[in-house]
């Protein structure tokens, strides 16, 4: 099976790939047509004269599949093994779970979890009502000013979902990316006498949709109903603006998955997160 770079000349063919399954594929949308197919690594499996399968390859830190056949995502990862180490990947389940298998030749992954997609898409009813913010809260956008609490909390989330700091492994990275996210717009939180009590920002961004990610409520503020309110409040203000918002999350995180229930977003489609052990 010939696994090909894809090209400028794909782009249209790999969007309409995309197209079969716009919620789960907002990532690649979004790269897609940010960045076009030459800035980063794409493969593609052509079949009968249309793409059939796609992988997104990010300068060895994450890899993103859309593979409806595990025969083609195994072709990919073959196709990989000579091209590039094993990295971070996520995507549907089936396809990331071929890739890797044809790809990582024993490489130790630290967290392998299964994870869900979920939407909030369907306007209208009470499950889309907005919820009343707890007595002394406001829901904004994060400003530039709170750039260290909101990094701080950041890394917190990501310490505790990935169980890797970001700001012992790549500090000026992570920095600039919250930077970036407060700078733009990206960045929503609740905030009660002063202090961040809840915290999210937005990802991908597409016509199609737009990704949330990041969600955090402090340890100490925990059990007040806060995370459903704030996901409740965010996902009305995005779905304003577009037709969908999504997110992630591992199922064995109920509590998460309660909030976000709550909240109104549905399950959809079965996804893997694996990360690499570290060195």
């Amino acid at each position: 099976m010939d696994v090909q770079r894809l090209e400028d000349e794909d782009e249209d063919g790999l969007r309409a790939l995309l197209l079969a399954d716009p919620a789960t594929n907002l990532f690649l949308l979004s790269y897609l047509d940010g960045f076009g197919l030459t800035e980063h690594l794409w493969l593609g499996i052509r079949q009968a004269g249309a793409l059939r399968a796609a992988a997104l390859c990010l300068d060895h830190r994450l890899t993103v599949p859309w593979a409806p056949s595990p025969e083609h995502a195994r072709a990919v990862g073959r196709a990989l093994r000579g091209l590039r180490a094993p990295t971070m990947m996520v995507g549907p389940r089936a396809s990331v779970d071929a890739l890797w298998g044809a790809w990582s030749d024993d490489t130790p992954v630290d967290r392998w979890y299964n994870q869900r997609l979920y939407t909030f898409e369907r306007p209208g009813g009470a499950r889309h009502a907005p919820a009343p913010l707890p007595e002394g809260c406001t829901f904004r956008l994060g400003r530039e000013d709170e750039e260290e609490l909101v990094t701080a909390l950041s890394a917190a989330m990501e310490a505790e979902d990935l169980g890797r700091h970001p700001l012992q492994q790549e500090p000026q990275q992570f920095k600039e990316t919250v930077r970036r996210r407060l700078r733009t717009g990206a960045t929503w939180v609740i905030e009660r006498q002063g202090e961040i009590v809840f915290q999210i920002h937005t990802g991908a961004r597409t016509p199609w949709g737009i990704q949330v990610g990041g969600t955090y409520v402090p340890p100490q503020h925990r059990g007040e109903g806060l995370g459903a309110v704030g996901m409740r409040a965010v996902a009305l203000e995005l779905h304003a603006q577009f037709p969908r918002v999504t997110l992630h999350v591992n199922e064995a995180n109920t509590p998460a998955v309660r909030t976000y229930e709550q909240a109104g977003f549905q399950p959809h489609s079965a996804l893997r997160l694996l990360t690499l052990a570290a060195a």
